[in-house]
């Protein structure tokens, strides 16, 4: 087990182009690879579906080959298979192969070369900026790799499991990253100080291939922290990350945002049914008041799809559920039953 995670992160460096890849790594799932093209796809599986996270981690000239193969490999057991958020890469090719593909929102990137808290759409980012500033609150990367600090290891630990008791939501795996100091070494750490302690911090995990950029997966504060915490530790990083070179920061997809953008890939009326669902959806995640954050940082967006082989299908939406909610759907209904009854 331990060699085919050494592969993967060899396979990561050299193909990893989505924002997502680095969370291939995960121990929570599954590897396909052959020995006729380089790479590998990471999925996981229920319900006799595969859910595939992101562009599969292949070079782009081997893709046709990877994909004919997953195809034939999958449907001669009969299983379906799914992609969950991949990019313009390699939709392409996955449309000529027969995948049903439907848009599913857009993802929001900070270039840090356009990126500005001068001007009035920065204004809340400036104010709390300032605020920071005067209250003497700091920002440092935690070097974990270097030394462990089992006090701010500690810190870091408490503020996240306050987050998620204030947030509310269902625990999220697969495309969403979880503080882990053992299994994904290459993930940055930046903390912000108050008065000795740390308040919030927000994490980043590399994009391999090309130039060097970051995806922001965790952003998080503390609830007895002053406010300003976040905007504050955005700014700061970006600038630190910035002078190292980095040109754009990937800062997570807003679902079902921009659904004038999928009439160019599907019919007015699935976007008229993404419209309706939104509601619904809302109650699961969050939507709006992601994208509204998403919206203050945002210089540029990126389409993402998921995708489906050989159509859409029940058991490869609950396969989807199973990736992305811990517990799948009965986790999730048992999160929402246990709100309201605690209501």
């Amino acid at each position: 087990m331990e060699e085919e995670f050494k592969k993967r992160d060899t396979d990561l460096k050299k193909y990893g182009i989505s924002s997502l890849s680095y969370l291939t790594i995960s121990k929570d799932l599954t590897a396909f690879r052959s020995k006729s093209w380089d790479g590998f796809f990471a999925y996981k599986e229920f319900m006799s579906s595969a859910v595939i996270l992101s562009d599969p981690v292949v070079p782009l000239d081997q893709l046709n080959d990877a994909v004919d193969d997953l195809i034939k490999t999958f449907t001669k057991n009969k299983k379906h298979l799914g992609f969950f958020l991949c990019t313009d890469n390699v939709v392409k090719t996955l449309i000529d192969k027969g995948f049903k593909t439907y848009y599913f929102g857009r993802e929001a990137v900070v270039n840090l070369n356009k990126f500005t808290t001068d001007g009035k759409k920065a204004a809340s980012i400036r104010s709390s900026v300032n605020y920071a500033r005067r209250n003497n609150m700091a920002v440092e990367e935690y070097k974990y790799k270097n030394k462990r600090d089992p006090k701010i290891d500690k810190e870091i630990t408490k503020i996240s499991e306050q987050w998620k008791k204030t947030k509310n939501e269902p625990d999220l795996t697969f495309a969403f990253g979880h503080v882990n100091f053992e299994d994904y070494k290459d993930t940055r750490y930046f903390i912000c100080k108050y008065e000795g302690k740390v308040v919030g911090f927000i994490t980043y995990y590399p994009i391999y291939c090309g130039i060097p950029n970051y995806y922001l997966d965790m952003s998080r504060k503390g609830t007895d922290s002053p406010r300003g915490v976040i905007d504050f530790l955005h700014v700061e990083s970006f600038e630190i990350l910035k002078k190292e070179g980095v040109e754009k920061i990937y800062i997570g997809l807003a679902p079902l945002s921009h659904l004038e953008f999928g009439l160019k890939v599907n019919t007015e009326k699935y976007v008229n049914f993404l419209s309706f669902l939104h509601p619904l959806f809302e109650s699961f995640y969050p939507a709006k008041s992601e994208l509204f954050f998403k919206k203050k940082y945002a210089t540029d967006w990126e389409p993402n799809y998921i995708c489906f082989y050989p159509r859409i299908s029940i058991r490869t939406l609950f396969s989807l559920l199973h990736a992305v909610y811990k517990g799948g759907f009965a986790g999730l209904l048992t999160h929402k039953v246990k709100n309201i009854f605690n209501k």
